[in-house]
């Protein structure tokens, strides 16, 4: 996958687009949905069961607006095992999300995300612990 280290049973939709492949980690059973955007300017994992919606974008680098020749800055995301980000979500530069967390539609995530969130809204903010029935 271009030097993407992808594991075989991935899926990931025709229409998403992923620039620097290099630097895409997912593990087994994750998806990467329809016209999704993985900007891997540096790392960004995705860990196993993983579902990353349609129209989301992970992105991996922004601008310093305080400098005047509007440096570059890159930070690495990490989307950890069994989350869902639902569709439309921005996951902006240097994020963790924490295990089964999930990610509301629309929401743009500027802060870290613990395991077992539910967040939503812009920027996202905590809505409810996630439970896992068995």
């Amino acid at each position: 996958c271009f030097g993407g280290n992808i594991a075989w049973d991935v899926y990931m939709h025709p229409t998403a687009n992923i620039d620097y492949p290099w630097n895409l980690k997912m593990d087994s059973h994750s998806s990467l949905g329809e016209n999704s955007w993985a900007y891997a300017m540096t790392n960004i994992k995705i860990g196993k069961n993983t579902c990353i919606g349609k129209d989301v974008y992970l992105i991996t680098g922004t601008h310093n607006i305080t400098s005047c020749t509007f440096d570059l800055i890159t930070r690495p995301i990490t989307i950890r095992d069994g989350c869902w980000i639902a569709t439309r979500a921005t996951i902006l530069p240097g994020i963790t999300i924490e295990d089964y967390a999930v990610v509301a539609a629309d929401a743009v995530v500027t802060k870290n995300i613990e395991a077992f969130h539910v967040v939503g809204g812009n920027p996202a903010k905590f809505i409810k612990k996630r439970i896992i029935k068995e």
